[in-house]
């Protein structure tokens, strides 16, 4: 059996509040949708989604990349799909490189008939994953209430965005969702590289009244000496997530103890693979992982979602409930219950696209 041809399916999902990011806020998901097909056989998904601040290519060359990656894999024989993962993601720029990986990934997991998380090395099917709900850089009011949405849904970890203005507006904001959740529930913020190093200590001085689990990426993410000092300074767990670009910015961080979290995302880190390696060399040092999606598309989030319960057990919340921040999908996928996100039990991601998204797609075929 081979791949017989390969879809490729743009998509374009809107936000229900800009999400912020390093180069400003964005209020749509781009991407594009790999779809693997085997002559009467299942299908396999990917999801390229590129997002602005992650060092990432746009979504217009990563699609570009997709399509000469399709003719490589077209007649790829099942034999050969990790195989396969490994060879053609290398030659693929970082947003392509990762979509190729979960398609072939899902489409190998769908022919041996279990759940990808468990065709990634888990011991056992997981039924679920503790997830957190995020909040964007919104008014405190606005904020207040979504942390009531959430914890009223069973959430016990919040993530609050902050920086990208006055101080006085983040103590603000994050005063209301502590207020509004109460000590039992988590909070942790994330800066999205807001801060220069000596804006980020002053801020987390005042910021960690409010009890943080970790403040994510204060600095640059090329500035891993100042995360350091930050982490020194602040009295507050801190975690790298833009400078976790790769393994080898991976082990910088981990060499200079610039964090105390590593975050996770397969779409940054090259594949599904490439991240849990990241994840063992974090462990080996002590330091916690969090995996977290890029607001992708009900396929990507599911892949994270299966790499998550793929690592086993965690302390803390993973960030792949981030699907209700979209007003629109391209498949149905869990959504978090009670603090947690159901991990389908089908084989591959156990997800299917939903079949208007594949008429007049771009199809490469078999010569």
């Amino acid at each position: 059996m081979t791949i017989a041809s390969v879809r490729l399916v743009p998509y374009r999902l809107p936000l229900r509040d800009p999400w912020p990011t390093a180069e400003g806020p964005v209020a749509d998901r781009d991407g594009c949708i790999v779809v693997l097909e085997e002559k009467d056989g299942p299908l396999g998904l990917g999801d390229a989604a590129p997002l602005p601040g992650f060092g990432l290519e746009t979504i217009a060359s990563s699609v570009a990349a997709l399509r000469a990656a399709a003719r490589r894999l077209v007649g790829l024989p099942a034999a050969s799909y990790i195989e396969g993962a490994a060879h053609l993601t290398h030659l693929a720029p970082v947003a392509a490189a990762p979509a190729i990986d979960l398609a072939l990934h899902d489409l190998a997991a769908r022919r041996a008939g279990v759940p990808l998380s468990v065709f990634l090395g888990a011991a056992a099917a997981v039924d679920s994953v503790p997830a957190n709900a995020a909040i964007p850089r919104v008014d405190p009011a606005r904020a207040a209430s979504l942390a009531r949405d959430a914890v009223g849904a069973g959430a016990r970890t919040i993530k609050v965005k902050v920086g990208g203005g006055p101080l006085h507006q983040d103590l603000a904001r994050v005063r209301a969702v502590r207020e509004e959740v109460g000590d039992p529930v988590a909070i942790r913020l994330d800066a999205n590289q807001a801060w220069t190093e000596a804006e980020a200590i002053t801020a987390l001085a005042a910021l960690r009244v409010y009890a943080l689990e970790y403040v994510e990426q204060p600095v640059l993410a090329s500035d891993v000496a100042g995360l350091a000092r930050v982490r020194r300074a602040a009295g507050v767990p801190i975690a790298a997530d833009e400078a976790v670009s790769d393994a080898r910015a991976a082990r910088r961080i981990l060499d200079l103890e610039a964090a105390d979290v590593l975050v996770l995302k397969p779409m940054v880190l090259g594949g599904l693979h490439a991240a849990r390696e990241v994840a063992a060399m974090a462990r080996e040092r002590g330091v916690l992982v969090v995996v977290t999606s890029l607001v992708e598309s009900a396929v990507g989030r599911t892949g994270a979602l299966h790499l998550a319960a793929s690592l086993g057990a965690a302390p803390l919340a993973h960030g792949v409930a981030t699907g209700d921040a979209l007003l629109e999908d391209v498949a149905a996928a869990p959504t978090m219950r009670q603090g947690a996100v159901a991990v389908p039990g089908g084989p591959g991601l156990g997800i299917s696209l939903d079949p208007r998204r594949l008429q007049g797609a771009a199809v490469v075929e078999a010569a």
